[in-house]
């Protein structure tokens, strides 16, 4: 285990995604241009068309991930996650009224907003925080970013 203390908010950016938006490189956008190194997602809700997702299908290191699709209208109950070096790891929890099922895991790019999403991000200053590859298990760690 490793900690990480500090950091101020910088900003809070609010985020309006329309028909047809990727949620992911919406954000990746928004992280880009507002210059957020480091940053969480607080808060995201919305509607998707299409999902796209991942989730670990083993205990085995290296870690293995499975992508899966759905099609058709789902309610986003949540997204949230840490940016790190610019770039989103976010997570997401969403219901299917057709499926009667709740499904979580990891965003990935190709989630099409279907009437809207909605997402806070607060800017976080003063801890920059990166992502490296554990040499052995070969998983992707937050750290702290070397000054």
């Amino acid at each position: 285990m490793e900690w990480f203390k500090g950091g101020k908010i910088e900003d809070i950016i609010f985020v309006r995604l329309d028909y047809g938006d990727d949620i992911h490189k919406c954000v990746e956008e928004v992280a880009k241009k507002e210059d957020i190194q480091t940053g969480v997602i607080v808060s995201a809700i919305g509607t998707v068309d299409k999902s796209r997702m991942h989730s670990i299908n083993t205990t085995d290191f290296p870690p293995e991930d499975e992508i899966m699709e759905f099609a058709g209208p789902v309610e986003v109950a949540g997204i949230h996650g840490i940016i790190a070096d610019h770039k989103p790891h976010m997570h997401f929890t969403f219901y299917n009224y057709r499926t009667n099922k709740t499904t979580a895991g990891h965003l990935e790019p190709g989630c099409r907003t279907l009437y809207l999403a909605e997402l806070v991000i607060l800017k976080i200053k003063e801890a920059p925080l990166t992502r490296v590859l554990h040499p052995e298990k070969k998983v992707m760690q937050l750290k702290k970013k070397a000054s």
